[in-house]
């Protein structure tokens, strides 16, 4: 019997597991397609209510609508040329960073992005572009 709730314990603990790292994979991968995009709207659908923004001429936190909008301007005046992943990594406590180089024209921007597990879900907290 006790043989019997161990393989249920496992066998819980394995499935309902398994569902928060293809989140953050998943997260992850969404936020590396709109970057690639230079699409604000689908990389601000992982931004956290308030986040800090840092840009070539900000850095402040602000709210997801702010932050949505500041991208907007960021990739109007910044358009895609290419976008990098350097590395994607996390630590003990629930988040993920991203690190890449975003290319625009002949300006890139090192990118730092740091997500943060919310309710389940992966989530924006950080974002930076910082001029290579």
């Amino acid at each position: 019997m006790r043989s019997l709730l161990y393989i249920l314990f496992i066998q819980a603990g394995i499935i309902f597991g398994f569902p928060a790292s293809v989140s953050a994979q998943e997260a992850t991968d969404l936020v590396n397609k709109a970057l690639k995009a230079g699409d604000a709207v689908k990389l601000s659908e992982h931004f956290n209510s308030t986040l800090d923004v840092s840009l070539p001429d900000t850095d402040q936190t602000m709210s997801k609508s702010h932050a949505t909008q500041m991208m907007k301007s960021f990739f109007k005046d910044n358009p895609v040329k290419s976008y990098t992943l350097n590395h994607v990594g996390s630590s003990r406590e629930a988040t993920k960073y991203i690190i890449g180089t975003y290319t625009s024209g002949n300006t890139s921007f090192k990118t730092y992005l740091l997500l943060k597990e919310t309710e389940g879900k992966y989530l924006i907290v950080q974002l930076q572009f910082e001029k290579d």
